[in-house]
């Protein structure tokens, strides 16, 4: 029973994280950035979100463990019945495809390659530049694919779905996306409405599979990206 309780209050902690805490570290984080004048600060706020990411996706499996990864099968059947996995794998392949072709158009074409770095520009303050930055970049990058899904599509949507609350799936799912969304503050309000969007579609892809592999995989890749379309200090151009 102590037990049970102690597991109940986690994740009740790790909601209000994921709610409350992440936008104002996010907030505070930008802030540091942009003002700070250490050299090395991009590079110690991508070892804090390494730490604070595994360590809140290791409280979401201790509470959930393996199903962590997994739909629930009655979600799952009736999500595969109106969307199928078909559809998101078909899905999955176009995005990896059009991905790699927007990676080879802008190492080829130098019209396409001012683009990225003028929709880049803004960011700057977080975005890799060094070979050490990009280095640290890329692991937060795979971190995010792994952590961020297990936080916001396999705990947040079950905890408020099949939680205390019984939201129900598909007012937890839209939850779990605005939060998702909220996250990414760093981004400015267009950023936060895309990767809210972008939160909803790894939410249909987890219930149409009915596992968080595939939408981990593209989450992953969505961030090594930049690694693919920016070299290396052209940011500082």
């Amino acid at each position: 029973m102590f037990i049970t309780c102690r597991m109940i209050t986690s994740e009740h902690v790790l909601a209000l994280f994921l709610f409350v805490g992440v936008p104002i570290w996010d907030a505070l984080e930008t802030r540091a950035l942009k003002t700070g004048t250490n050299p090395r600060r991009k590079i110690f706020a991508y070892r804090r979100i390494l730490i604070f990411e595994w360590v809140a996706a290791l409280v979401a499996w201790i509470a959930l463990r393996s199903s962590v990864f997994f739909v629930w099968p009655a979600v799952r059947q009736s999500t595969a019945q109106k969307i199928g996995a078909p559809f998101a794998w078909g899905f999955a392949i176009a995005f990896v495809a059009g991905s790699l072709a927007q990676v080879i158009l802008t190492r080829r074409s130098e019209r396409m390659r001012e683009k990225v770095v003028k929709a880049f520009k803004k960011l700057a303050f977080i975005l890799p530049m060094t070979q050490e930055e990009r280095a640290w970049f890329a692991l937060v990058s795979i971190t995010a694919g792994i952590c961020e899904e297990i936080l916001y599509r396999g705990f947040l949507i079950r905890y408020l779905s099949n939680g205390p609350w019984h939201a129900g799936v598909w007012i937890a799912f839209a939850v779990a996306s605005v939060s998702f969304g909220l996250a990414h503050g760093y981004q400015g309000l267009a950023g936060i409405i895309g990767t809210g969007v972008l939160g909803a579609v790894m939410g249909v892809i987890f219930f149409a599979t009915g596992s968080l592999w595939l939408p981990i995989a593209l989450h992953a890749i969505i961030d090594l990206r930049v690694i693919f379309l920016l070299r290396r200090g052209e940011l500082t151009t």
